[in-house]
């Protein structure tokens, strides 16, 4: 279930972005009752690059992701896509402009074959109404079908055509995972944000998810991920390091690595 799959499925690339956008927090402070969690976070996630966030249980990188997703509304600063201003953003607005985002816990509709839940990725580019679809309307069925033509040549390209029949409910936490990333895929995401991705998966799941994350950026998806996973974060052109709510080193995972104050905050050595 590797990126070798469909790797020149035109169809299956179809799923992705037209083109790739970048992700700017600008200022990021952000405080719970008298507790500083940011302060004064600045990151750029530029377009078609992928970019890691890491930092110890506690430094902020859940809520600075939170904030970039827009399921937390920062106390100041900017989240800026394209150079707009998305900071009073809802969720849903984000995720029809382009930035879809995972859980550490895979979110599938466990009860929903893969077929279905791989058609709800695609909802947002709809264009037929509840009521159309309720009635079942000659719009609506042929939207319908051309959404489950979409989400086979997707799970063809992500090698999960034969699971589409399967409830997802009943897959292994790495084919949960894939299924995750396809359906994000169906959105046509130009900003993808992956929360620890790798968490509950096993050393072969692990690499499966980090080639598809390689194979993602290079069609031209931008990429922000968190993780604790080392060896995960070896896909990334930057690694910011959040310690107690500030971004004390950026560079490569090896500059980052190699620095004194990261070492010392970060790895305890």
């Amino acid at each position: 279930m590797g990126p070798e799959h469909g790797r020149t499925d035109a169809a299956g690339a179809a799923a992705l972005s037209q083109g790739a956008s970048t992700l700017v927090l600008q200022g990021i402070a952000h405080s719970f009752g008298g507790l500083q969690v940011l302060r004064k976070v600045d990151i750029e996630v530029p377009a078609g690059r992928l970019v890691g966030l890491i930092g110890p249980n506690g430094s902020g990188k859940t809520t600075c992701f939170n904030i970039a997703s827009g399921f937390l509304r920062q106390n100041a600063g900017r989240v800026l896509l394209d150079d707009q201003d998305i900071s009073a953003s809802s969720v849903q607005a984000r995720s029809r402009a382009g930035l879809v985002r995972t859980f550490q816990a895979p979110k599938v509709f466990d009860q929903m074959t893969v077929l279905e839940n791989l058609m709800v990725g695609a909802h947002k580019s709809t264009r037929t109404g509840m009521l159309g679809a309720m009635l079942g309307t000659r719009g609506a069925r042929a939207e319908q079908a051309a959404t489950r033509e979409l989400a086979e040549r997707c799970a063809q390209r992500f090698g999960i055509d034969a699971l589409l029949p399967t409830r997802a409910g009943l897959l292994p936490a790495g084919q949960r995972r894939i299924v995750e990333l396809a359906r994000a895929c169906m959105g046509r995401p130009r900003v993808l944000l992956l929360d620890e991705p790798s968490s509950g998966l096993n050393s072969e799941e692990i690499e499966v998810l980090r080639r598809w994350i390689r194979e993602l950026n290079r069609d031209g998806l931008t990429v922000f991920l968190v993780s604790h996973d080392m060896g995960l974060m070896t896909v990334c052109d930057t690694v910011h390091v959040l310690y107690f709510g500030e971004v004390i080193a950026s560079g490569s995972l090896a500059d980052v690595q190699a620095d004194a104050r990261v070492r010392e905050a970060y790895l305890g050595i």
